[in-house]
């Protein structure tokens, strides 16, 4: 476990390991949670109660198609 408040879903907290494991910041929430990449060009909220149950792994897809994820950093212009 990281250093955010643990998330009572199982698959949510498994879901902020994986951003821990990628070096993304996780802030903890009065609402949601937020994580940001280490470069500083992307930020996203995760939900604490989402309705689709799909939630986790699309969230899991949004990350892995980020280019500081796959390592290839893209100038911003």
């Amino acid at each position: 476990m990281g250093y955010w408040k643990k998330h009572p879903v199982k698959e949510l907290n498994a879901l902020l390991g994986e951003y821990h494991e990628a070096g993304w910041e996780i802030i903890d929430p009065p609402k949601y949670y937020k994580v940001k990449c280490p470069c500083g060009g992307h930020m996203r909220s995760i939900h604490l109660t989402p309705s689709n149950p799909n939630y986790a792994r699309d969230c899991i897809k949004w990350l892995y198609r980020q280019d500081c994820y796959t390592g290839k950093v893209v100038a911003r212009r």
